[in-house]
């Protein structure tokens, strides 16, 4: 089996998840076995990964496997007929479309609080003492059953949690201890793995010792996407394969042509993590050839984190997309430029009044948003000139994308560049920084796009002035960004994977037994 090693999916997530996600697609599509393999617990795994379009069963999670819980039908758990609370002594109350109140003679004893994105369906129920303090807390699973209780100590700190499998019976405890005056998990217990109660001190701890079972079982070859996991990685034992899968840039210097450095949270992988891999993989060639130039790792293999899907009927005029609107798409992030945005835009502005930006994507760290909305306020900007539209689906994304007239990237480091390439798929020409690597790769000059110095905020201002005052060369630039995104199609991709495969013999294995 091949496993994409990850910490989660979550609710809103990164292009890490969407590239697990398209590589577990391009597995599945050519027969390969293959599958998500997750750390965190998450009651609402099964909703969470439902949007990105991947099934439980492509889904192995730490907790699920020990809790029994993995092949599991999914059932609407509605707050009004669950039967874990009895009706003919107790009353639910509804209080907002979040929360509902148990009572028992008009007094209240425990809240429901209903899962997230959901109508009515239950996603926990806390129980409070006499003095209406949090005793304890059950949680349930999106799949319709109770997965987990968490205890409260009397000063309001959690204690202990205790996993269920489908029967109520406990495998898993974690204790929790306040170590100078902050909260921390002291002991993870198996309470019933194969016959046998283990413990382990971390979570870290406990991971390695499921990695290793998964690796015992059968062929396995595990490709970690999060480099926070990297640690637990290079210890697992009898893995057929162990590589890390670098979705960022590893130079904190993207200027083309400057020496190479690394990140410095980077540098464990760089340094002492290189012995214990069997390499690491990168999504473009430029990066591969200068890792290699200065590093000794085993292999570095340049291979697609992504691929375009084939959209038709992309319409290639101006006058059919929305030409005032400038969208940024993904993480609002210091790194990803967006401050540069401020100075664009007032550049924009004078000469292209109409003009407005609107981002997609959610804010990180979270005070982002606000931040930009200040930073922009100060500006002399209004609600009217800047919009903040959020997260959004792959669905609702393909649907903006249809009318969108330009995609920028002020990002001041991209490995790769999966929204950008989204965007080109439907026509969409994009400005960006020239920054290594996959920018300069998807991106050529002057005929799908502009590429604009760091930093060079007017020179970025005036290329997308230029490309939406010009409808016959946006309809070029369009047409041009299609084909160039056509280039990074499914079938590209599975290639390159195929191809490396013949040198790099423990890329992936092709079937799930020994």
């Amino acid at each position: 089996m091949n496993y994409f090693v990850n910490e989660n999916i979550f609710t809103l997530n990164s292009g890490t998840e969407f590239s697990a996600a398209k590589r577990l697609q391009l597995f599945n599509n050519h027969g390969l076995p293959a599958r998500l393999l997750t750390k965190n617990y998450n009651s609402q795994l099964a909703q969470d990964a439902a949007r990105l379009n991947i099934e439980m069963a492509d889904v192995l999670n730490m907790y699920n496997y020990f809790q029994e819980t993995l092949d599991v039908p999914s059932q609407d758990i509605d707050v009004r007929y669950i039967e874990a609370i009895d009706k003919s002594y107790y009353h639910i109350e509804s209080l907002n479309p979040n929360e509902s109140v148990i009572k028992y003679h008009g007094k209240i004893i425990g809240k429901v609080l209903i899962a997230p994105a959901t109508v009515g369906l239950v996603g926990a129920i806390e129980y409070y003492t006499d003095h209406l303090e949090l005793m304890s807390k059950d949680i349930w699973d999106r799949r319709g059953f109770k997965s987990c209780t968490q205890y409260f100590l009397p000063d309001g700190n959690l204690g202990t949690e205790v996993f269920y499998d489908l029967q109520g019976q406990p495998k898993l405890e974690i204790s929790h201890m306040n170590i100078n005056n902050e909260l921390h998990p002291t002991l993870y217990k198996l309470i019933d793995y194969k016959g046998k109660a283990y413990m382990f001190s971390t979570e870290e701890e406990l991971f390695l010792f499921f990695l290793n079972e998964v690796a015992a079982q059968e062929n396995a070859v595990f490709i970690n996407d999060r480099i926070s996991l990297a640690p637990t990685l290079i210890q697992v034992q009898g893995a057929v394969g162990k590589w890390q899968y670098l979705h960022e840039a590893h130079s904190p210097n993207q200027i083309p042509g400057t020496p190479v450095q690394v990140q410095d949270y980077l540098r464990p992988l760089f340094t002492s993590f290189i012995p214990f891999l069997d390499g690491i993989i990168v999504p473009t060639q430029q990066q591969k050839i200068e890792i290699n130039k200065v590093f000794r790792f085993k292999r570095v293999l340049a291979l697609p984190d992504t691929f375009s899907e084939h959209i038709d009927r992309v319409s290639h005029q101006l006058s059919e997309r929305k030409c005032n609107e400038i969208i940024v798409l993904g993480r609002l992030a210091e790194e990803r430029g967006v401050m540069d945005l401020v100075e664009i835009l007032t550049q924009i502005k004078l000469q292209k009044p109409e003009a407005e930006l609107v981002f997609y994507g959610y804010p990180s760290p979270a005070n982002m948003e606000n931040l930009l909305k200040e930073a922009f306020k100060q500006a002399g900007m209004s609600q009217f000139d800047v919009h903040f539209k959020g997260y959004k689906s792959s669905d609702e994304l393909a649907e903006l994308l249809k009318q969108a007239a330009l995609v920028i990237n002020p990002a001041h480091a991209e490995s790769f560049g999966i929204a950008t390439l989204q965007a080109m798929s439907y026509g969409v020409p994009i400005v960006a920084y020239k920054v290594k690597y996959g920018t300069r790769e998807l991106i050529e000059h002057k005929k799908n796009g502009w590429i604009v110095p760091l930093g060079e905020v007017e020179q970025f201002a005036d290329a997308v002035v230029t490309l939406l005052s010009d409808a016959k060369q946006w309809t070029a630039y369009s047409q041009a960004a299609y084909e160039k995104a056509q280039t990074f199609n499914e079938e590209q991709a599975w290639q390159k994977w195929e191809e490396t495969q013949i040198t790099a013999e423990n890329l992936f294995v092709k079937e799930v037994n020994p």
